[in-house]
């Protein structure tokens, strides 16, 4: 049987959070916390345990899945708000952000870059400023535009492979438009809409769910 996960959305008007009870494909949104906060940065490090980087204030930490917050200790957030302010490209793993550690990224025009692990690593890459989102099997050297089902809605801001499936990837555009992938890139599917632009998504599975 499928295993129900948990994903978290932030925005600039705050955190969202959006489950899948028994691991149908069914998501829906089960939370909202941090109303009003613009969050810029997530890292978890299971579905209980999550680092929040906010606009204003340092940075959250919760250990009990969003029902609370307290500010996080230095060592918890230093690596998240490095990468935030670094001048590098970002690239988005199923491990959260990390740097680009190429020369040069390899789409220029991206506003988001991910890497999905695999037999075949594969980029996923939201392109000409997140205006389309693409897939290439070769490092960057070729890409292939991929299938939005209902069309995009506004522009890709953040890409975040699922840490459970290697072939799982969601997105958020800068119009609140949630987006999920099951095939490594290739189609994607809306899966909800927040009421402000999407800055950062993490995906966990639900310990203990078989």
């Amino acid at each position: 049987m499928a295993r129900a996960s948990i994903v978290y959305v932030g925005t600039t008007e705050g955190l969202a959070i959006y489950s899948d009870p028994g691991g149908t494909g069914r998501w829906r949104r089960v939370g909202r916390v941090l109303d009003g906060q613009a969050i810029r940065g997530l890292l978890a490090a299971d579905a209980l345990n999550l680092v929040a980087v906010v606009d204003d204030g340092p940075p959250l930490r919760t250990t009990d899945g969003g029902q609370s917050w307290s500010p996080a200790a230095p060592a918890d957030a230093e690596g998240l708000q490095a990468l935030l302010k670094g001048s590098a490209p970002l690239v988005h793993t199923a491990q959260g952000p990390a740097q680009w550690r190429g020369s040069e990224p390899p789409a220029p025009d991206a506003s988001a870059l991910a890497l999905l692990a695999g037999k075949q690593e594969t980029l996923i890459a939201a392109r000409a400023g997140g205006a389309s989102l693409a897939r290439s099997e070769d490092g960057g050297v070729t890409w292939s535009e991929a299938v939005v089902e209902g069309g995009l809605d506004g522009q890709v801001q953040t890409l975040a492979p699922a840490s459970y499936h290697m072939d799982y990837i969601w997105a958020g555009t800068s119009a609140g438009q949630v987006l999920r992938s099951e095939d490594r890139g290739r189609t994607w599917q809306e899966v909800g809409r927040e009421p402000a632009a999407v800055t950062c998504i993490a995906v966990m599975r639900i310990a203990g769910q078989a």
